[in-house]
């Protein structure tokens, strides 16, 4: 008995609608099976739970509503996020008008350990380093990076000076030491938000992410800055007065020191010269002295009266001779007028 039309129409019918049927569920069943490209890494999740995680490459995952694939960045790519304070406007120290442009108006202010005051912004590079824990907490994870942020500031600035963080002293804006200070600065930041970090996991609330980096700018408050720039300014012409009095207290020392080279060179030779007249006017008793003998000293003391007697009579207008051994008298007249 054959079929009619009907039927065959219908049993037609039936067998593309089981065809398409066969289809469906073929895509139903291979929908989750996707390729994860380089950079991404995927979540599977089962039911809301997280089961597993793919990296890079082909992901083979039970269709939905069974298990869902979600795709996140991979542990390599570096994000950044602008932490900001949001406290910078606090009466007294930072209001509206003195505000500069360049100072963001969410900027963090923080009390350094030598009682300064340092405005502080920064731009904190992470990695996703667990992509379930991540993926559970991502809605907070902004949110509880700023609020690890302000603590971790809280703590460095606290445990440093404010040339720890910019050079407001000139005489330390060039000092080795002071500068590697302030490079270690964002490294100590880095360290202490991954400490709270670290914490957080061994609590059970993990973020699933960590610190890789964090680019610090550190800012005066404008009301203290004038102060700053006064006293750098104070400070310089300090320095420039100090510079200009050493070296007229070194062109001073160095005139000093010529007047006393010459002083001591005059007196030298003066002395030199006085020592000379001396010995060349008791040169001939020295050399008299040299040959006393007491046989001879009568008949050498005749010689020098001799030889010096004339010199002193030849000074003489007139001069009168008398024997000693004479006993007659003398009469000398006096100066007659």
């Amino acid at each position: 008995m054959s079929e009619g039309p009907i039927i065959q129409s219908v049993r037609v019918a039936f067998l593309v609608l089981r065809v398409f049927t066969i289809l469906l569920a073929l895509g139903w069943a291979t929908a989750n099976m996707r390729p994860v490209p380089p950079g991404t890494q995927a979540v599977v999740l089962r039911f809301g739970r997280v089961v597993r995680v793919q990296q890079a490459g082909l992901v083979l995952a039970l269709p939905r509503p069974l298990e869902t694939v979600v795709k996140l960045p991979s542990a390599e790519r570096q994000m950044v996020l602008k932490i900001t304070a949001r406290s910078a406007r606090i009466a007294g120290i930072v209001d509206d008008i003195t505000l500069p442009n360049e100072v963001p108006e969410d900027a963090g202010l923080y009390l350094t350990g030598d009682g300064g005051v340092v405005l502080m912004d920064a731009a904190i590079t992470w990695r996703i380093a667990d992509a379930a824990t991540y993926y559970v907490a991502a809605d907070h994870v902004e949110p509880a990076l700023r609020r690890i942020f302000l603590n971790a500031a809280v703590q460095v600035a606290a445990a440093r000076q404010l040339d720890d963080f910019m050079a407001v002293r000139p005489e330390r804006a060039d000092d080795p030491d002071a500068q590697a200070a302030r490079n270690a600065v964002r490294g100590d930041i880095v360290t202490a938000m991954n400490r709270q970090l670290d914490r957080l996991e061994q609590q059970g609330a993990g973020l699933g992410v960590e610190i890789t980096r964090a680019d610090v700018t550190a800012l005066l408050p404008p009301s203290a800055k004038s102060s700053f720039d006064a006293v750098l300014d104070a400070t310089q012409r300090a320095e420039q007065g100090l510079a200009t009095a050493r070296t007229d207290a070194l062109r001073t020392q160095q005139q000093a020191d010529r007047d006393r080279d010459s002083l001591l060179t005059n007196a030298h030779a003066a002395a030199e010269e006085r020592l000379a007249n001396a010995r060349a006017s008791t040169a001939a008793v020295t050399a008299l002295e040299a040959r006393m003998d007491p046989a001879t000293r009568p008949s050498m003391m005749d010689q020098v009266y001799r030889e010096r007697i004339g010199a002193i009579l030849n000074q003489a207008a007139s001069s009168t001779a008398v024997d000693p051994k004479s006993v007659s008298r003398l009469i000398i007249p006096g100066n007659q007028q």
